[in-house]
C-alpha cells in the first residue's frame, strides 16, 4: 500500500477521508525521511488536517495547509507551498480532498502537474453516510469528482464506519458495496480500513489489504468528555 509518491483521497463528504490521511501519513512517516500531508479538504468547518498541525509537525510531518486570513476561510485557495508537492521528487505526499464540487475543483487546478508525477488517485467510500449508500450513488459521485476535477480515479477505499458505533457489520457491509463498484468500474480496492478494535474479527473475512485504523477526529461532545 502506499507505494506511489503522491496518494489522494478524495470521496463523498463525511466518507473520512480526513482521519484516513492523518492516520496514513502517521503510520508511515518513520519510513520516509521527508512526507507531508496537504490538506485541500475546504468544505468542513470542524474536521480537518489543520486542527493536528501541531501533533504532526512534532512529529516531523510537514504540514501544507492554507496560511493566514485562509486559513478558516471555505474557498478554493491554497498557498504556493501546495507547488513543492509536484515539485519535490523526494517528497512522501498524502492529500486529503474536500467531498464538494468546491473540493474537485481545488484538485483539478493541479491536474497538470499531476500528470508528470507518481500518484494514485483514492475513492473512499462508507455506506453509513447520505447519498453514499448504494453502488449507483458511489458511481455517480465517482464521476461527477473525475468531471469536475478532470483527474482520474485510480481506486477504491473500503472505509464504511460509525465512529464509535462502529461493529463488524458495519465493516462488511461497506465492504460488500465497495466490491459491487469495484466490479462494475474496474477500480481496484486498495484497502479497507478496520478500526483496531475489530481487526482479529475482520481479517479471516476480508481478500484485501487491512488498513488499522485509531480514531483521532472526535466530534466535539466527545472531545469535551475527554
Amino acid at each position: 500500500m502506499f507505494d506511489h509518491r503522491v496518494t489522494v483521497f478524495v470521496g463523498p463528504y463525511g466518507s473520512g477521508k480526513t482521519e484516513l490521511a492523518l492516520n496514513v501519513v502517521q503510520q508511515i512517516a518513520p519510513e520516509y525521511e521527508n512526507i507531508a500531508i496537504v490538506d485541500l479538504d475546504i468544505v468542513k468547518p470542524y474536521f480537518r488536517a489543520r486542527e493536528f498541525r501541531t501533533k504532526l509537525i512534532n512529529r516531523d510531518i510537514r504540514v501544507i495547509l492554507p496560511q493566514g486570513e485562509m486559513e478558516h476561510a471555505d474557498v478554493p485557495a491554497v498557498t504556493a507551498e501546495v507547488f513543492t508537492v509536484f515539485h519535490n521528487p523526494d517528497l512522501k505526499v498524502i492529500m486529503d480532498v474536500g467531498g464538494d464540487d468546491a473540493g474537485a475543483v481545488a484538485l483539478g487546478q493541479y491536474k497538470q502537474h499531476f500528470q508528470q508525477i507518481d500518484h494514485e488517485v483514492l475513492f473512499v467510500i462508507n455506506i453509513r453516510r447520505p447519498f453514499s449508500q448504494t453502488a449507483d450513488e458511489l458511481i455517480e459521485m465517482k464521476e461527477r469528482i473525475e468531471w469536475r476535477s478532470r483527474i482520474q480515479i485510480t481506486g477504491l477505499v473500503a472505509n464504511t464506519n460509525l465512529g464509535a458505533e462502529t461493529t463488524l457489520e458495519t465493516i462488511l457491509d461497506g465492504y460488500k458495496v465497495a466490491q459491487e463498484v469495484s466490479q462494475r468500474t474496474g477500480l481496484p480496492i486498495g484497502f479497507v480500513s478496520v478500526d483496531r478494535r475489530l481487526y482479529e474479527q475482520a481479517a479471516p473475512l476480508i481478500s484485501e489489504p487491512l488498513f488499522l485504523v485509531d480514531r483521532q477526529m472526535l466530534p466535539p461532545w466527545e472531545r469535551n468528555n475527554q
